[in-house]
């Protein structure tokens, strides 16, 4: 699979191998700078010199290109949820409902202790999804998916030891951060941090604060325990820094996650931090596994 995340400024690839016998490999992976006017010529050029041609694609939306909602699953079959969430989320969003895609996941029976079955659902422009097909149909690649990063980081949460433990991933960016719970393959939480870097460079107190009462939020309400790691991920700058103050300021384990550590010996994970950086987003769509 190779995973496909575009920004303002260029595009991330990465290409991830999985077989049943073995631990996942990472293939290739770079971040090539580029405007958006330029990113359709940039991809087609990449997959010809990289000999990428007919791979199965899987496109990480950039997180302003999707909206993503938590809300009251409806009383329907598991075939039916995505139409009914549909018409739930109509009063929330300006489009029209026939200028959208709408897609779904249920959080486990087992969250908020079963009082209350809750559905995050995200929506997406017809127009954007388009785009990407387009993207990557001209580019001479085969569009498997289109994925959301909440889903990237469940793929490298499992990868990173979320087995039959609740573990959380982090990541801060300049305007905002993003939290992610789950326990093995099924997230639990997935919670925005208002208070990005760019806001905390003088202090980081107020978004330790808010990333602390998320932590406490699950623990309370979610009925499924405590949280037995927290899992920075890689940064374009300050990382150390922003990791020592977070270790002194929040009641959890936290660690860094390194894209080396979950690929050891492999060349193509042997990326400085700033460079996973750009990246892990599609390193993790390219983890994606289809439900059998």
């Amino acid at each position: 699979m190779l995973g496909i995340e575009v920004d303002p400024h260029g595009i991330a690839l990465a290409q991830a191998l999985r077989s049943a016998e073995r631990e996942p490999a990472l293939l290739y992976c770079e971040y090539l700078e580029a405007p958006a006017d330029a990113h359709a010529q940039l991809l087609e050029r990449v997959v010809a010199e990289r000999g990428l041609q007919g791979l199965p694609a899987n496109v990480l939306l950039h997180p302003s290109e999707y909206q993503i909602f938590l809300l009251e699953a409806p009383d329907v079959p598991a075939q039916e949820l995505r139409d009914a969430m549909r018409w739930r989320v109509k009063d929330m969003i300006s489009q029209p409902l026939e200028d959208v895609v709408i897609d779904c996941f249920a959080l486990p029976e087992d969250a908020y202790r079963g009082r209350t079955r809750m559905v995050y659902c995200a929506v997406l422009e017809k127009s954007r999804m388009q785009h990407y097909v387009g993207l990557v149909e001209h580019a001479g690649l085969r569009m498997a998916s289109i994925d959301i990063t909440e889903m990237a980081f469940r793929n490298l949460g499992l990868l990173a030891g979320a087995e039959g433990v609740n573990l959380a991933l982090l990541r801060l960016r300049t305007s905002e951060g993003l939290i992610c719970i789950q326990n093995g393959a099924d997230i639990y939480m997935a919670r925005h941090i208002e208070h990005g870097l760019a806001r905390a460079s003088q202090d980081l107190t107020s978004m330790t604060l808010e990333i602390q009462r998320s932590l406490d939020y699950f623990e309370s309400q979610l009925g499924k325990g405590y949280i037995n790691r927290l899992m920075l991920l890689p940064m374009k700058q300050d990382g150390e820094r922003t990791h020592q103050a977070l270790v002194s300021g929040l009641a959890v384990n936290l660690q860094r996650l390194d894209l080396r550590e979950l690929f050891p010996g492999q060349p193509a994970a042997d990326l400085p931090e700033a460079l996973q950086a750009f990246c892990f987003g599609a390193v993790g769509a390219a983890l994606r596994q289809e439900a059998s």
